[in-house]
């Protein structure tokens, strides 16, 4: 008597997850958009403000937009030491803008996600895309009249307190989360989003290097804001709310908040499951630890010594990249699905991450660094597989409060990532280019090792637990 609509109402129920998972993609391809023309653009910015600072406006080094980046080759040459200098200075500006972001993203970020609980996640989208969209303001000011840079760690300070980009990224997780069943399901709609910033990668990066070399650095500014607001809208025009009335009225203290975010690792109601938390975001830590520090630095690696590339040649290397993560990433996900589960699946792609740094840390030809390209796309689905495994763990109530865990994590893991990396790029770029990526590899091989002892303490609590059902029953 109850089988017809209870299907019918189940078919409904499945399709609206569908279509809530497939606006919260638009969304997430709009903004991902934005993001990938925004850090190119700011940093090769940083290095021509620089370069001028350094060289001077009317030295020929001093590489415009319209032009491919030109390098000194001999170390005895004034401009080749002028020249190291300018990367240095990228460098330390990249790094106090991280810093600044990113200490004031950790407050914001962990009362966002525990208060989206109850709040609501559409609330969780719209005030870090408000604080972006202010952020890309100011950076079109900056661009627009030449003014001092440190304009630009007011728009960070703008971007940390509303959350911003950690901010949106946690929005999206958790509502992939509230759409998607557990098990392999929610591996796959985590692991789709991080694929629709590939896409949304490979789409921009071209059209970047062109955009500018041939129009500069405002016109590309003023497009990442116009992108950022399209995505403001859409969130407001398009995505349902997921989170029920009532629960919205029941706000939590500011006390009970902070503890619902750290409650998986501390709290004694997840009992044995706290150690797997723990192994589980550790790796986590590592990975994201060595991606954020490799990621910035990975364009000063190219801009300089010994391959000198220009705009659209770091756009081309960038889609290439983003194409194989988008690619392979889903059917990397679907073929080792079919032998292993996500811990066997993190290890398997942590391994071949470290392959790729090595690979790219030892690289001297151009050529050589586009055979980086095809080890990365493989490795492409290691962060979701982590996201996923503790999505898992965590009850469906909590996801935000998880995901404000994560997204604590992404500031920290980035910020020390990309300071660390930055520092270790400044001291050993003279005698060892590629000592970072080699780092960025040993942080690979160490994660493998954590998810190893994850997969067998796992098992062994799998095993205890059935062993105490069959003595029960």
């Amino acid at each position: 008597m109850e089988s017809t609509p209870l299907l019918e109402n189940k078919a409904k129920e499945e399709k609206s997850k569908l279509g809530n998972l497939l606006k919260a993609n638009i969304v997430f391809l709009v903004y991902q958009l934005s993001i990938n023309v925004h850090d190119p653009v700011l940093t090769q910015y940083l290095y021509q403000r620089y370069s001028e600072e350094v060289f001077g406006n009317s030295t020929k080094s001093a590489s415009t937009a319209n032009q491919t980046s030109k390098c000194y080759v001999n170390e005895s040459d004034p401009g080749y030491l002028l020249q190291e200098r300018v990367q240095v200075l990228t460098s330390n500006c990249q790094t106090i803008l991280t810093a600044i972001g990113n200490s004031t993203a950790l407050i914001s970020c962990m009362f966002l996600g525990a208060y989206s609980d109850f709040l609501g996640r559409r609330f969780l989208f719209i005030l870090p895309l408000v604080g972006q969209i202010l952020k890309n303001v100011l950076t079109i000011f900056v661009i627009y009249w030449n003014l001092d840079l440190k304009y630009l760690y007011v728009s960070e300070v703008i971007e940390g307190v509303s959350g911003g980009y950690n901010g949106v990224i946690l929005a999206t997780y958790a509502y992939t989360a509230d759409n998607t069943p557990p098990k392999n399901s929610r591996t796959v709609g985590i692991a789709v989003l991080d694929f629709t910033t590939y896409l949304a990668a490979a789409v921009s990066q071209v059209i970047t290097g062109y955009f500018i070399k041939y129009l500069g650095y405002l016109y590309p500014s003023i497009t990442t804001t116009s992108l950022m607001l399209l995505s403001l809208i859409l969130v407001v025009v398009l995505l349902p709310e997921t989170i029920n009335k009532d629960r919205r009225s029941q706000y939590p203290s500011p006390v009970k908040a902070v503890k619902n975010v750290f409650g998986f690792y501390f709290s004694k109601d997840f009992g044995q499951t706290r150690s797997l938390f723990w192994l589980s975001l550790t790796a986590y830590f590592i990975t994201y630890f060595s991606l954020s520090g490799v990621f910035f630095l990975e364009y000063l690696f190219q801009l300089n010594l010994p391959f000198c590339w220009g705009p659209e040649l770091i756009g081309y290397f960038n889609m290439a990249l983003a194409l194989s993560r988008q690619i392979l990433g889903i059917p990397v996900i679907k073929l080792l699905h079919l032998c292993t589960s996500d811990p066997g699946l993190c290890i398997i792609t942590s391994v071949i991450l470290a392959v790729s740094y090595v690979l790219n840390g030892v690289a001297n030809t151009d050529v050589m660094l586009f055979l980086c390209v095809l080890p990365s796309g493989i490795a492409a689905p290691l962060l979701p597989a982590l996201r996923a495994i503790m999505s898992r763990m965590a009850p469906p109530e909590m996801q935000g409060s998880l995901f404000a865990s994560i997204g604590l994590v992404n500031i920290i893991s980035s910020g020390t990532g990309m300071i660390i990396f930055n520092e270790m790029y400044n001291a050993t770029v003279k005698m060892l280019r590629g000592f970072v990526f080699f780092a960025g590899a040993g942080c690979q091989l160490l994660c493998a090792v954590i998810i190893v002892v994850f997969l067998c303490i796992s098992r062994r609590r799998s095993v205890t637990d059935t062993s105490t059902v069959g003595l029960n029953d």
